[in-house]
């Protein structure tokens, strides 16, 4: 994962100013962060398939997919699906307060 998301980093351009973005809080949406999370996740998967899928590879990318799954999972379950991706739709008691 590490150097997948290195080689997706260093591809500069779109694949950078995002996940650039969300460690500099100017994006703080949270599904750009999922959406950033897991295509870093696919980049990683693709580079172990291409040019020539193996078994390993396969099992590899689906050792990497399920580790993703394991670390971005637990932290949308501990923050909320609904708070999370529908804050609009969470009562005013339990919003977090609006971002500049």
């Amino acid at each position: 994962m590490r150097q997948a998301c290195f080689d997706h980093l260093s591809l500069g351009g779109i694949f950078s100013t995002g996940p650039v973005a969300l460690l500099s809080s100017l994006n703080p949406r949270p599904l750009s962060l999922v959406l950033h999370f897991f295509a870093v996740a696919i980049f990683g998967v693709g580079r172990l398939l291409v040019p020539f899928p193996s078994p390993k590879g396969v099992w590899i990318g689906a050792r990497l997919i399920l580790g993703a799954s394991g670390i971005i999972f637990p932290i949308i379950k501990a923050d909320g699906v609904r708070q999370m991706f529908f804050p609009a739709t969470v009562p005013a008691v339990y919003r977090a307060p609006p971002v500049d």
